[in-house]
């Protein structure tokens, strides 16, 4: 009764959240997608920052299932949300099934796929209400997206990816690993943003003359911006996307992974741009130079080591064999 009641709580706060983003004029299809000052920060506030990082995003799963699945495969989204990344899947050719606790996002979802104008080499798109433990079926790929960092036990969910798997099935996993930033990167955080806010590109004005002042005013903002990235939130905002948001670390996601499915690729994510494009301000022709720089340093040096990556991208395949003295799942 308790799960319930969890689950039940976590659906009614992304049926807030998504009802407070369509009333705002919140599109959520990445070929669609409008500008939107409901955003102070993310990169939904504008389709060019939506290109830059969850664009980007899907990009690298669709190459990761091509490369090693190929196409026109089944594939199950868990937590699909709105459903934007489960619509580019089905755009890729592959044929996929939506599910979600959040009733108004599955509703939104089913909106936005009726209106989809891509329809050449659309394979087929279905959307459920539906809690993860509940679905059912045989796919060739689990789709987990922003998804196990909200569960307690991740554990179970892998398990039960593993179960409605065929032979040789991958689970392809996305998702964020704030234990991995530090204080080192929120630095190079603060500091963009101050240079921002002094030649007037940054939504916060007066930032960089404050961090101007004294040493103290910068190692403070330092540290908020540290707090920021690994909560997932604003000093001013009371809660993140749920309450059960980073219920899990990426380290243990990634372990759990990595102890139940043979490794068949592991990528990095960025570090800081999700949180930073959309706090651009100025012209269009200035900001998106501003922007495409900056994703393209974020990348370059996550690549490098010179940056900790706050997102992993991981495909793994279904295990031949599984020996029950060895794997809880069995």
């Amino acid at each position: 009764m308790e799960m319930e009641q969890q689950t039940k709580v976590e659906a009614a706060a992304f049926d807030q959240r998504i009802e407070e983003r369509v009333n705002a004029g919140f599109v959520p299809d990445l070929r669609q997608a409008v500008k939107c000052s409901y955003f102070y920060k993310s990169f939904w506030r504008d389709p060019h920052f939506v290109k830059l990082y969850l664009g980007e995003m899907v990009d690298t799963m669709l190459a990761m299932l091509q490369a090693h699945a190929g196409a026109n495969l089944r594939i199950l989204d868990a937590g699909c949300g709105a459903g934007y990344v489960s619509l580019e899947f089905a755009r890729a050719g592959h044929h996929v099934v939506g599910i979600d606790i959040s009733e108004r996002c599955i509703e939104v979802a089913k909106e936005y796929l009726e209106l989809n104008p891509f329809r050449d080499q659309f394979g087929s798109l279905q959307y459920y209400v539906m809690p993860f433990d509940q679905a059912t079926g045989v796919y060739d790929c689990i789709l987990f997206s922003g998804f196990l960092h909200h569960l307690p036990v991740v554990e179970e969910a892998i398990c039960k990816g593993i179960e409605l798997l065929s032979p040789g099935g991958l689970i392809l996993c996305c998702e964020p690993c704030h234990d991995e930033w530090r204080k080192e990167d929120a630095a190079q955080v603060a500091l963009i943003r101050g240079l921002l806010s002094l030649t007037g590109y940054w939504y916060e004005s007066s930032l960089g003359t404050h961090l101007h002042k004294s040493e103290e005013n910068l190692e403070t903002y330092i540290e908020e911006v540290y707090v920021e990235y690994v909560t997932e939130r604003d000093k001013h905002e009371v809660g993140g996307q749920s309450p059960n948001d980073n219920l899990s670390s990426g380290q243990e996601i990634l372990a759990v992974l990595r102890n139940h499915l043979e490794e068949v690729e592991y990528r990095l994510g960025v570090s800081f741009i999700y949180r930073l494009l959309g706090g651009l301000r100025g012209s269009d022709a200035v900001v998106y130079k501003i922007a495409d720089f900056l994703a393209m340093y974020d990348k370059y040096s996550v690549g490098k080591g010179l940056l900790k990556p706050n997102g992993f991208y991981f495909l793994g395949k279904k295990p031949k064999a599984r020996l029950a003295a060895n794997d809880s799942c069995a």
